[in-house]
């Protein structure tokens, strides 16, 4: 039997992980060697290129490619193997909507799959009639770890990300012991000088997924920050994976999503570091809340897996 592909162009994403994992699906990480942006179009020739022959050889039943860039569904759409998009809301929310190419991708797609409603409507108003369907990440569980006395702060520094106001928060709670993988290096000088004097502070570094898990389901407490509309935080669904308190940015979609257990905040830092002394107090109720959320994700994403396959071509006999 020949395996479905799922092709990420990233170093790591969990919910292509967790997605590829559901579905059956090989995963197939193509990273960017090119470290400047100008490089980036011989990384997606090369990688494009790649891909399409790798479909060739192994004939899968079907391709799922992360997107953005759009360039990662060219493969299957040149293959004329069926294939489906998993949108990141980047892809509706950015300039990449306006791309050449953009639109005959998405539209040659069997699905288009969206991350919650508000990214569903998007799509929808970005490319009117395109054929999509809500998929919410997929909980995989977390298993517990040795407590680590820290709150873990799940970041990327990406410019969705309120960097400043967590520095700040940060110094307001001396006392409280922080840890975070995110790429300090790439945050403006002065913003980065503040960071790297911060005494209750850790970074972590890149870490593989089992020690990023430990150091996750270890904390007391899971910070995760958004500024970005229908934006479903993979930070958000690791601490729900992990059955960890959650302090979130308040939008419309998180407390949609995250609302019955976490403490949601405004993007502010007095209210941030409020939210996180809150969400490090017992409350005997705090455990029942989480438990019952992670019972109704797994339910909503199981009839979500269900509808996604029955649009989807079974494994073929090499």
């Amino acid at each position: 039997m020949t395996a479905p592909l799922f092709i990420s162009w990233k170093r790591y994403q969990r919910r292509s992980d967790v997605l590829a994992e559901a579905l059956g699906a090989e995963m197939v990480w193509r990273p960017h060697r090119a470290t400047g942006k100008l490089l980036r179009p011989g990384d997606y020739l090369a990688h494009a290129r790649h891909d399409l022959a790798r479909i060739r050889s192994d004939r899968p039943p079907y391709v799922v490619a992360q997107t953005q860039p759009h360039f990662t569904a060219l493969a299957p759409h040149m293959a004329r193997v069926p294939y489906v998009v998993d949108a990141h809301n980047g892809q509706f929310q950015s300039w990449w909507r306006r791309v050449p190419g953009t639109e005959q991708v998405l539209r040659g797609a069997r699905l288009v799959l969206t991350h919650n409603r508000a990214a569903d409507q998007m799509a929808r108003v970005a490319f009117p009639g395109l054929r999509t369907l809500v998929v919410h990440d997929p909980l995989r569980r977390i298993p517990p770890a040795a407590p680590r006395g820290w709150v873990f702060i799940v970041a990327t520094a990406a410019p969705d990300e309120p960097m400043d106001v967590l520095v700040e928060a940060i110094e307001a709670l001396p006392d409280v012991d922080f840890a975070t993988t995110a790429p300090l290096h790439k945050l403006p000088e002065p913003l980065r000088e503040r960071a790297a004097r911060l005494p209750n502070l850790r970074t972590l570094g890149f870490l593989d997924l089992p020690d990023y898990e430990a150091a996750l389901a270890g904390a007391r407490a899971v910070v995760v920050l958004t500024d970005r509309d229908g934006c479903q935080p993979s930070g958000a669904c690791e601490a729900l994976s992990a059955g960890r308190p959650l302090v979130l940015s308040r939008t419309r979609t998180t407390e949609e999503l995250f609302g019955s257990f976490a403490t949601l905040v405004p993007n502010a830092s007095a209210p941030l570091a409020a939210g996180i002394r809150a969400a490090l107090t017992d409350e005997p109720e705090r455990g029942a809340r989480i438990s019952a959320a992670q019972h109704a994700w797994v339910a909503r994403t199981a009839a979500e897996l269900a509808e996604l396959r029955s649009a989807l071509p079974a494994r073929a006999e090499r």
